[in-house]
């Protein structure tokens, strides 16, 4: 299985009463628990971080930057330890999206003017609820107030950016991570499961709260994930949960998710509300279609800004090697500021729960066969690099499935390995022979490794169910009984 620590709401601040080195002491703690939980819990392979990266500063605050700064330095910090234990410091295996609580209120709030009476909009509650709309209502001093200043107003996630940046400088192997990108894209699993990691805070500032994700961004990430090809399971990670009471809107519309069930995603990781959650969400196309959609709860919101009765948490996601189904498991911090299994009675009593989701299905509604598809594009990609005249890169991309080649992706690595002198793999890949050919090379192998005995059972085994003719036969053997004579 393919494990992920799944946390989100960090909102990690200096002067925050949980540090950093309490933090990682606790989850490394729970960690080494995992083999005794019944059912045991493999360590993470990667991590995700679903949002609200650091507290934020409240409206009127004079020292903004500052005070930024100086809490996602602290985040900085305990992000890059955290990769150090769970990921042997490999930051290709995180994921980070922001959250709320990393929009700059102050900055939003400078580019922003108030709207004279005689000015406001007669719609004005139509206006304040369209996509986009540049008109925001303040309840507290009941102003309306209109984004001025658009180039201002664009540099509220300039901090966060700026953090995301400093984590990710210089680091390989990633897919396409940028900052200021609405939609960053992660290969984890050897390239089995391609992940999206939405910003879904747009248009959320000091007086927006609602989640919101363009479909163009979804539609733009799933087609070049589609590129990439070979991914056998997509990921969406973004913040905002996707329901909430009558009165509340710091939620996301379900039908945003819908857009990504659609496109065949299949696993959807989310915070902002402060508790785990962990249920199938559902479309209705030509057919049903499923996703598995799950909340982290806080890993260090404050007393206050957690809901009665629950815990700072966090969740360990185990996906199934068939990439069908995966166990989700909930962790708390209960007692001692220390985590355990969270146990609730909406999962039996439990403190994992299983998903499942139906595979994404081609045109005319079969289940697209993700890893032959992969299989193909490598076999492509390897035939390119042989021509090119690279065939320890041929032999890089046909190992790891050496085991799935159909006969052109072994006849392509048994060329490389020809042009790289390889001699173990020639063997392995010519035992048993397949033609005769195959059979004078196998031979000839066994000689030059002066394994005598194996190259007379070769001779005798196959040569007779290959055909091999009497003076070819002869041949072989006098050349066999010349080189043993020679060690002699």
């Amino acid at each position: 299985m393919f494990s992920i620590l799944h946390i989100s709401d960090l909102h990690r601040s200096p002067t925050d009463n949980i540090t950093n080195a309490e933090l990682i002491s606790a989850l490394v703690s729970d960690r080494q628990r995992y083999i005794c939980e019944s059912p045991p819990i493999k360590a993470p392979d990667a991590i995700v971080i679903s949002g609200d990266i650091i507290q934020g500063v409240p409206l009127g605050a004079l020292d903004a930057p500052a005070r930024l700064a100086e809490q996602y330095a602290t985040a900085l910090d305990f992000i890059v330890k955290l990769t150090e234990r769970f990921v042997a410091g490999d930051r290709s295996k995180v994921v980070i999206v922001p959250g709320n609580h990393d929009i700059d209120w102050v900055t939003s709030r400078a580019a922003m003017v108030a709207v004279p009476t005689g000015e406001i909009p007669t719609n004005l509650a139509a206006e304040l609820y369209r996509t986009d709309t540049p008109y925001r209502w303040d309840w507290k001093t009941r102003e309306l107030f209109k984004i001025a200043d658009v180039a201002t107003y664009d540099k509220r996630t300039e901090a966060y950016w700026c953090f995301f940046e400093q984590f990710y400088k210089g680091v390989p192997s990633l897919l396409r991570v940028t900052p200021g990108k609405a939609g960053n894209l992660y290969s984890l699993c050897n390239g089995r499961i391609g992940l999206a990691a939405f910003n879904s805070c747009h248009g959320n500032d000091c007086f927006a709260f609602h989640g919101l994700i363009p479909p163009e961004v979804i539609a733009q990430a799933h087609l070049d994930l589609t590129d990439a090809g070979g991914f056998e399971l997509l990921i969406a990670v973004w913040h905002h949960n996707v329901e909430g009471p009558p009165y509340r809107t710091d939620y996301m519309d379900v039908d945003i998710v819908r857009g990504m069930i659609g496109r065949g995603f299949r696993l959807g990781l989310y915070g902002h509300q402060h508790r785990s959650e962990a249920a199938p969400v559902q479309i209705h196309l030509s057919g049903r279609e499923t996703m598995a959609a799950v909340s982290a709860g806080s890993l260090c919101a404050g007393i206050r800004e957690l809901p009665s009765g629950v815990h700072r948490g966090c969740n360990i996601i185990e996906i199934h090697d068939d990439m069908k189904k995966a166990r989700v498991h909930v962790r708390e911090m209960s007692v001692a500021n220390l985590f355990c299994a969270s146990r609730h009675a909406r999962y039996g009593g439990n403190s994992w729960i299983d998903l499942e989701w139906d595979p994404p299905a081609d045109l005319v509604g079969r289940t697209v066969d993700f890893a032959e598809r992969r299989n193909v594009d490598i076999l492509s990609k390897a035939e390119i690099e042989l021509k090119a005249g690279n065939p320890l890169l041929t032999k890089n991309f046909l190992l790891p499935i050496i085991a799935d080649l159909p006969e052109y992706g072994r006849k392509l690595l048994i060329e490389a390995a020809r042009q790289t002198n390889d001699r173990l793999l020639l063997l392995e890949l010519l035992t048993p022979p397949r033609t005769i050919a195959e059979i004078f090379e196998s031979v000839d192998l066994f000689i030059n490794s002066k394994d005598f005995p194996a190259a007379h059972r070769c001779l005798d085994e196959f040569g007779g169910t290959f055909g091999v003719s009497e003076p070819h036969l002869i041949e072989l053997r006098a050349r066999l009984a010349a080189a043993e004579a020679m060690t002699l």
